[in-house]
């Protein structure tokens, strides 16, 4: 019963979503569009960009680097007051602060950038094809430079975190003004998971291809963001969004259905041919991926078999992600359902009220990706790092800023109480925690 008025709750609520969404997406696309209801949906608000300023490129990179060292520094601290799990010899070193960031999936990721798919198995299979290349190929890199594997991935970590901290920035104060890139900016660094932004995974590198992505197409700049695309989607599966975000873009931009109306498609076509198909560069990503599982054991999609066999993670219907996250939350482990399934389901609630909001008053590439960006996460069984995925739902974070930059009470009661729960998870976390 209770899954049943989950199913058809999430249904209706999609539904209309996607109503809405694609009623104001052919408006914006020239649709000529007379009923009160479809006028309703074109209801964007026009916001008050400006320039990003070089002197500001220097002020973020700084500003994000020190984040980056406090949290280590922090995190050294509570490692020190847990040194009965990090070190039974009594002492905390070098060794065991970058051991205590070596955790989860990092060890993984080590090994195929030190192994390489091919080499490294486990139990006579390639368990880890399930883990996209570009991260590993890049550690693999630095690490020609700094002999030590573990110091190579943070140094990876640090520095797209701080690259993409400024295209993020940019965009967003290009789109909203410098208020609202800030306060962002600040919205980001204090999510309750944000300190994976510095560990030896993928986040901060998928973080600073999507802020760059993002930052490009809304500057129109098709071959240079569909070039960014084909590293995005080498990144994490999720990359090839990028894709649909700029293919939104360049939609409304040059509005096909305008121009059918007015009997000039092959003008759309022409521009479409030149410009808009270079966005198709990043597909590109996705078969050197396929690729190397064909490589490795003769199959394009060998990562599915072990993402289902090995990793728990088969596609699902949300409703039925939903309903195992409640399943779980309820089933009396308090310590499983703090660090993992109750943040999971408020994040969801979150991120659909963010949706809801945005659907009519922010460009549409940022719905569409928040939107897809958060079906696709909540759409696989046994989703234990919810909390860590949702931490590049970019435009999450812009709608929240805009909708609490205007209320200041609300504003500092909602950083406070985020920046509470980052210093619970991150001390969980560094402590042991089921917290991944």
């Amino acid at each position: 019963m209770e899954d049943g008025i989950l199913f058809w709750g999430i249904s209706i609520l999609f539904l209309g979503i996607l109503i809405v969404w694609f009623t104001r997406f052919f408006g914006e696309m020239g649709a000529d569009y007379k009923n009160p209801f479809a006028l309703w949906c074109q209801g964007k608000k026009n916001y008050e960009g400006e320039p990003l300023e070089r002197e500001e490129i220097l002020q973020i990179f700084g500003i994000a680097l020190l984040v980056r060292f406090a949290f280590y520094i922090l995190g050294a601290i509570i490692c020190v007051s847990s040194v009965e799990y990090y070190s039974q010899a009594g002492h905390f070193g070098i060794p065991e602060f970058l051991g205590s960031w070596r955790r989860w999936d990092a060890q993984h990721y080590i090994n195929l950038a030190d192994l390489g798919y091919q080499d490294y198995v486990e139990n006579g299979e390639h368990l880890f094809l399930v883990f996209f290349p570009l991260y590993p190929w890049i550690v693999r890199v630095f690490h020609l430079l700094i002999r030590n594997w573990d110091v190579a991935c943070l140094t990876v970590s640090v520095f797209s975190f701080c690259i993409g901290s400024v295209f993020f920035y940019g965009v967003v104060k290009e789109e909203f003004g410098r208020t609202i890139a800030r306060y962002s900016l600040i919205l980001l660094c204090c999510y309750p998971f944000s300190f994976f932004f510095g560990g030896m995974m993928t986040e901060s590198l998928f973080f600073c291809l999507l802020s760059a992505g993002f930052f490009y197409i809304r500057r129109h700049k098709w071959v240079v963001a569909g070039v960014i695309g084909i590293f995005c989607s080498l990144c994490r599966v999720q990359g090839i969004l990028l894709l649909g975000v700029g293919m939104v873009e360049f939609f409304v931009v040059y509005r096909p259905v305008g121009l059918i109306r007015e009997k000039k498609f092959k003008q759309f076509l022409t521009v479409f041919c030149t410009k808009g198909s270079w966005l198709f560069l990043t597909v590109i990503g996705n078969l050197i991926y396929f690729s190397i599982n064909k490589s490795v054991e003769g199959d394009f999609f060998r990562f599915r078999y072990y993402q289902k066999e090995h990793w728990y993670h088969t596609t699902t219907y949300i409703s039925n992600c939903i309903s195992e996250i409640l399943g779980y939350a309820r089933a009396g482990d308090k310590q499983n359902s703090i660090e993992i399934w109750l943040p999971e389901l408020v994040i969801f609630i979150l991120a659909v009220a963010c949706i809801i909001y945005s659907l009519r008053r922010h460009p549409l590439r940022y719905s569409a990706f928040l939107i897809v960006y958060t079906v696709l996460n909540y759409s696989v069984t046994f989703l234990i790092s919810g909390g860590r995925y949702m931490l590049c739902a970019l435009p999450m974070f812009v709608v929240l800023a805009q909708i609490l930059e205007k209320q200041k009470w609300l504003c500092f009661l909602f950083t406070a109480m985020s920046v509470c729960l980052l210093n619970l998870y991150f001390h969980l976390y560094m402590s042991g925690g089921q917290v991944m």
